[in-house]
């Protein structure tokens, strides 16, 4: 089944949007956070740190539009920036969320280029995969909201109050949804 340039337009613009609720619910978080919490390591090997999740997010945004800003351009997950101030400056984490939400609704709100073409690494080869924009868009949601799902935990074991649908995918708020509408039905 083809889709026409309008119905593609009109997809991408709901994974857009569908990232952006996700960035956003993280913004807020952070914008709540005390700035030691950001940078506390947790776990018995002091490797968990919320701010190592968020620079993560951010890596992988940065990557999907560093590709998308000129024509053939490759996607490269894996040559990520790793900027260390976003891992310990709960500011410069929440600022660079901001502008990655910006330039996704500016980028992909128009007619785009959806081809892309990434650099996937096994076992020290670089290979060209074949994918979409729309595609790098889906995954991106996913991953977000799995490292958010950590960042909660992580926030919660410090008594941060962390709202229901904080890191849980949009697929199981709508079957959680279904799931009430029929207990409703029968009750």
């Amino acid at each position: 089944m083809t889709q026409s340039a309008s119905e593609r337009d009109d997809t991408a613009q709901d994974i857009v949007e569908e990232n952006a609720h996700a960035i956003g619910q993280l913004i807020d978080l952070l914008e709540s956070l005390p700035g030691n919490l950001y940078r506390q390591p947790f776990g018995q090997r002091k490797q968990h740190v919320i701010g190592k999740h968020v620079r993560h997010i951010i890596d992988h945004y940065s990557a999907l539009l560093s590709a998308t800003a000129s024509p053939g351009a490759l996607l490269d997950y894996e040559n990520r920036e790793r900027d260390l101030s976003l891992e310990t400056d709960r500011r410069a984490g929440a600022n660079r969320l901001l502008e990655i939400l910006r330039t996704l609704r500016g980028r992909f709100s128009a007619a785009h280029s959806d081809q892309l073409t990434m650099v996937h690494t096994s076992d020290e080869r670089g290979q060209r995969v074949v994918t979409s924009v729309s595609r790098e868009l889906v995954f991106l949601a996913s991953h977000t909201i799995h490292h958010m799902a950590i960042i909660g935990m992580l926030a919660e074991q410090a008594g941060v109050e962390v709202g229901a649908e904080f890191g849980v995918h949009p697929s199981t708020l709508r079957y959680l949804q279904r799931q009430a509408r029929g207990l409703a039905r029968s009750a």
